[in-house]
């Protein structure tokens, strides 16, 4: 078959220093590789790096055809900037999925952004083509949040295009894909629709990556990065972005300088996006910060972390991050900021545990209190047995993808909307 799948946002396998591929990337690379024609639609801004790709098509790999389309760059995550790149980024959609020669037998699309989600659902309604539309955050409905509190309503008002954009893409999919039931809820409420046996629910996954280094191989990268691997690692992989607290991590790592001398801190991501913050951590005694790192380093740091940091902030949208899947693939016991169904995905499957936000003194006493729980190599490979079993890459986006078989064999865009 022929998918178009539209995701802004991503790394793509050709992007420098052999990034780890998301939800599209996974999924594009999988249709292709099981002999399905994809176009995987996306912009020529590097979220990431914040770097502009060119324009145009390239062909990573045999049956992927990854086209770049212009649009402006941002600098904060939030903001007006951001806003005018997904509006752009959809328009220039509108204008690629009109001019090209051959229609798609079925077009998946994520949401965020709303605007890219809109434009496919809408593109797909008006040429009779199935659609799937995968919900991975919860946009705009948090937008507010992030908010100082006299501007809430303000803000809140501000987004209702973007609110009518979510309600469009959910009301029109052919299936809603949720991350999780709550994910799947609340599309199936937005778009005032019921349950119908095309909406489904698929987590996030993620490629575990074969190990090709030996021990002393991995304790020699470690140590060039400055992490010693005589302590117990703490670490943090990802973006250093206003929906992580990291100076929660900050006030944490203070308190456990001067108590426990056997734990490091190992912080990846790109610490120049907030430079005070960063200076701050640099002082501390038991604080790395080992910048950006590739997917071989990634799998090094995590493999021998015994516990990973998932410290969102109060408000962050998150509830099924990446990083869940990222961190139980290789066994690192989690503690994370997050909320009701990280805590039950904790407790189904033993990857961690939850704390509140904002509470450094309960942090710390949370990582000294499951040292031993994360060092235990029976637990640890449990938790990498449940990764393999239920959310590795190959197994899930299999699944995923005879899901999507299934809808552009469906022979209607139409909804299946609640009766009034």
């Amino acid at each position: 078959m022929k998918v178009w799948v539209v995701r802004d946002l991503e790394p793509i396998p050709t992007d420098p220093d052999a990034p780890r591929l998301l939800r599209a990337g996974m999924l594009a690379t999988a249709l292709a590789k099981a002999g399905h024609h994809t176009t995987w639609f996306t912009s020529t801004f590097n979220h990431y790096s914040r770097q502009q790709r060119p324009v145009g098509d390239t062909v990573p790999q045999p049956g992927l055809t990854i086209r770049i389309l212009e649009a402006p760059g941002y600098t904060r995550n939030i903001g007006p900037r951001r806003l005018l790149h997904n509006h752009l980024f959809s328009r220039a959609f509108v204008r690629a999925a009109t001019a090209a020669d051959q229609r798609p037998d079925v077009i998946v699309a994520d949401l965020p952004t709303t605007d890219a989600a809109a434009a496919a659902i809408a593109f797909a309604k008006s040429h009779g083509i199935p659609s799937v539309l995968s919900i991975r955050d919860l946009w705009p409905d948090f937008f507010p949040s992030f908010a100082p509190g006299i501007l809430k309503p303000l803000v809140s008002l501000a987004v209702t295009p973007l609110n009518w954009q979510a309600r469009f893409a959910c009301r029109y999919a052919t299936s809603l894909i949720g991350i999780s039931p709550g994910y799947l809820e609340w599309g199936q409420r937005k778009g005032a629709r019921s349950r119908t046996s095309l909406d489904r629910i698929f987590p996030l996954g993620f490629p575990r990556p074969p190990r090709i280094g030996s021990i002393d191989d991995d304790i020699t990268r470690l140590s060039q990065l400055g992490i010693p691997t005589d302590k117990h690692i703490v670490s943090f992989v990802g973006s250093w972005g206003r929906t992580y607290d990291l100076s929660l991590v900050l006030k944490t790592a203070r308190l456990l300088a001067d108590q426990r001398h056997d734990i490091v801190f190992a912080l990846a991501g790109n610490a120049h996006e907030r430079p005070d913050l960063a200076r701050a951590l640099a002082t501390l005694p038991n604080v790395r910060l080992v910048g950006w790192l590739g997917a071989d380093d990634v799998a090094t740091l995590l493999s021998h972390s015994v516990i990973g940091l998932l410290p969102y902030a109060k408000d962050a949208p998150q509830g099924l991050p990446n990083k869940i899947y990222e961190n139980l693939a290789y066994g690192a016991l989690q503690v994370a900021t997050l909320g009701e169904e990280a805590r039950n995905f904790y407790e189904s499957t033993g990857g961690g545990v939850c704390v509140p936000p904002d509470d450094a003194n309960v942090l710390a006493a949370t990582i000294t209190a499951n040292l031993m729980a994360g060092q235990n190599m029976h637990l640890r490979n449990q938790r990498i047995a449940i990764f393999n079993e239920q959310f590795e890459a190959s197994v899930l986006y299999g699944r995923m993808i005879d899901h999507i078989a299934a809808v552009a064999q469906s022979n209607t865009s139409e909804t299946h909307l609640q009766s009034a």
